[in-house]
């Protein structure tokens, strides 16, 4: 976390972009299949030396995947944050990579950030058949969000968790209060919810593009069935008790995503006040 620029800071170097994302929120923000992109990041990681993967579409991936630890290691063996190879990173494990990859090179982060619980029921589907993940469970195939929201295996907590390194074990009031003071220094915040102005506060306050790439973003990423949620489901009625038992479980990520929602306003304001759009 210490490596990560903060937000008001602007170093003449301009640090690279760093998404901390949440889990399979890449390849839906994307808008690609997970397994061609995992695919994609994984080939050529045998290789000793860092280069470009270009896949059927013409989008270009550097050989390493800093979605799990052994890929954050192989990156930060090859020298992958100094390698300005790549225009931004996406991982989901934050502290790993600031510690193996942001020591001498520093790095920008930005998140877009769902309701917790919304954003549990989307991964349970997700992970009903995503055979490529770490994480898949053959059992979720047949069971219901009910089922999992009962289950040992229900997420917990995971965006509090990540970003204080506190994967296991009891938190507290204190951990969420870390994890505030980390997004509100260190990240440019964005919502699934508002994905439109999020899209246009990324492209101007990192430099995504002209105007055209600006609209490509918003048509492929802010329309409803695109990115924002590509594995379609169905809602989840937040007056059920399966809404309840995931509220419950996740209570201290929702206290951090009504934090997330107020800077994300406090930083609209800021943006403006700085012209950036």
């Amino acid at each position: 976390e210490q490596s990560a620029t903060a937000v008001g800071q602007a170093p003449p170097d301009q640090p690279s972009p760093w998404d901390w994302m949440q889990q399979h929120q890449q390849a839906q923000l994307m808008n690609i299949n997970p397994g061609r992109q995992r695919r994609l990041q994984t080939a050529g990681q045998d290789d000793q030396q860092l280069r470009i993967v270009i896949s059927e579409d013409g989008r270009k991936y550097v050989n390493v995947d800093i979605t799990t630890p052994e890929g954050i290691l192989k990156a930060s063996q090859r020298g992958f944050a100094s390698s300005t190879l790549a225009d931004v990173a996406f991982t989901p494990l934050l502290t790993e990579s600031a510690e193996s990859l942001l020591q001498e090179n520093s790095g920008r982060m930005f998140a877009v950030f769902r309701h917790p619980v919304e954003r549990v029921v989307s991964i349970f589907h997700y992970l009903q058949t995503a055979t490529w993940e770490p994480t898949y469970n053959p059992e979720y195939a047949t069971w219901t969000i009910d089922d999992y929201a009962r289950s040992p295996y229900c997420e917990s907590n995971w965006m509090v968790r990540s970003l204080t390194g506190k994967m296991t074990g009891p938190l507290s009031g204190d951990d969420v209060g870390i994890a505030k003071e980390v997004l509100r220094r260190k990240c440019l915040v964005g919502l699934m919810e508002g994905m439109d102005e999020s899209m246009l506060r990324f492209h101007s306050f990192f430099g995504f593009g002209d105007d055209a790439a600006l609209g490509c973003a918003r048509e492929h990423f802010s329309r409803k069935g695109s990115g924002a949620n590509s594995n379609g489901h169905p809602a989840l009625d937040q007056a059920s008790d399966t809404w309840a038992e995931l509220a419950r479980k996740n209570g201290l990520d929702i206290l951090l995503y009504e934090y997330a929602q107020q800077l994300f306003d406090e930083q609209g304001e800021w943006i403006k006040k700085e012209k950036m759009i």
